[in-house]
């Protein structure tokens, strides 16, 4: 990836590669041309071929070299790069020493991430000759982009640094908090921030965090803290020290279709155990067989359950029953995500999304099963993660549902 970045860096700028040498001379200085074959079968070596093909015929672009594969700087070793990108700066090549500067910021920002940089190590004529140095610094995940306030691809992959950072330092529940998270930057412009000599401006920022509304209350100021501990990292690191603070907003949820007897609707209430799930029909969930599932990790189960129901004897059969409304003693109308009934019993499955790691949320899931437990309803609890891999999931499902409603004799 960064060779074909600098690739294009290279095709962007004004000038060409050799600067004010012919390709010979600059690639004599690199490459023995004369032991280098030909792909001209009409020449013996690669001189006699870029003498034809570039002088005489000039029927090659300019780029011609970055993918010809005798000279490796697209596949070939680092130092082959390297080499061929000091040349570029080299002041026999660019004389001019403030373009030859700008062009090494360029591509140090390019290569920098990959543990590289071009440095001035002597001199000549007063002007710097480049090499190519280790900076000794592994590859990280912040990756050095310009980043405007309107790069709304840019601030996702910001985002996606910031899970990186808090993933590396162990912080489940925050990185997991921030993967169905929408990252903006709004400009203060003194209206958020009124107070006068608190280093808000008009030209200050703050990152807004848009979230779904249930997820809201897990985003308490310690973690809320942490996030921007390292999400502003991030930001400083591309330059963004304009951005103050962090706030978290919850997502405006689409108004929801009327029809022109809603009176006349509102007024007959619907009677179905998908109650909650059937008024999301086109809103964006999940749907087979008729069904409507509250996200894609609760499809995959369903489907998981429809095969462990085909593989079943027709004497073991299991019935599927997704988010079916029950009425608890003490507990009001709860919804779990399954239930699945056979051989006289019945287990309830729960899936958790990444809001269910909060302590609010595990101790309500902790009250529903305790719930069920009391009805002689066991409850299997699956990571919303373990729908990425099916063929695991299937083997543990099929083993709990046979624990659940086939107990030893």
């Amino acid at each position: 990836m960064t060779r074909r970045d600098v690739f294009d860096y290279l095709r962007g700028v004004e000038g060409t590669w050799w600067g004010r040498l012919d390709e010979i001379v600059f690639l004599d200085g690199l490459y023995d041309l004369d032991a280098l074959p030909s792909s001209d079968s009409r020449y013996t070596t690669a001189r006699g071929d870029i003498i034809q093909h570039r002088m005489n015929n000039h029927d090659l672009g300019d780029d011609w070299i970055f993918e010809d594969p005798r000279f490796q700087l697209l596949e070939g070793p680092d130092k082959v790069l390297l080499a061929f990108l000091a040349r570029i700066v080299h002041p026999e090549v660019q004389p001019d020493v403030d373009r030859a500067a700008r062009q090494v910021d360029e591509l140090n920002r390019l290569l920098e991430p990959d543990g590289w940089v071009l440095r001035a190590h002597e001199f000549l004529s007063g002007r710097p000759i480049y090499a190519p140095v280790a900076t000794g610094k592994a590859a990280g995940p912040v990756i050095p982009i310009p980043l405007r306030d309107d790069d709304a691809s840019k601030l996702d992959l910001v985002l996606g640094q910031a899970h990186h950072l808090l993933d590396a330092d162990g912080q489940g529940l925050a990185r997991d908090l921030l993967r169905n998270a929408t990252l903006t930057l709004r400009r203060d412009g003194g209206f958020f921030h009124p107070i006068p000599g608190d280093n808000w401006t008009d030209a200050t920022y703050e990152a807004v965090l848009t979230v779904d509304p249930a997820l809201v209350p897990e985003f308490t100021p310690a973690v809320t803290d942490l996030i921007w501990q390292h999400l502003s990292t991030v930001l400083k690191r591309l330059q963004r020290e304009d951005v103050m603070s962090l706030v978290v907003e919850a997502v405006l949820l689409p108004l929801p279709p009327v029809p022109q007897n809603w009176r006349q609707v509102a007024a007959t209430p619907a009677a179905t155990n998908q109650a909650r799930r059937e008024r999301a029909v086109g809103e964006g969930y999940p749907t087979l067989d008729g069904l409507v599932f509250g996200s894609r990790a609760e499809l995959v189960v369903y489907q998981i359950l429809c095969e462990i129901q085909r593989d079943s004897s027709s004497q073991r059969s299991i019935a599927i029953l997704p988010l079916p409304s029950a009425k608890l003693r003490d507990a009001g109308v709860r919804s779990p995500d399954f239930t699945v009934l056979g051989n006289g019993r019945a287990v309830v499955i729960e899936v958790d999304g990444p809001h269910h790691y909060g302590r609010t949320r595990k101790a309500d899931d902790e009250d529903r099963d305790r719930h069920w437990s009391r009805c002689g309803v066991p409850t299997i609890r699956i990571a919303h993660e373990q729908a990425d891999d099916p063929v695991s999931l299937k083997e543990r499902l099929r083993e709990d549902l046979t624990r659940a409603l086939i107990p030893p004799r």
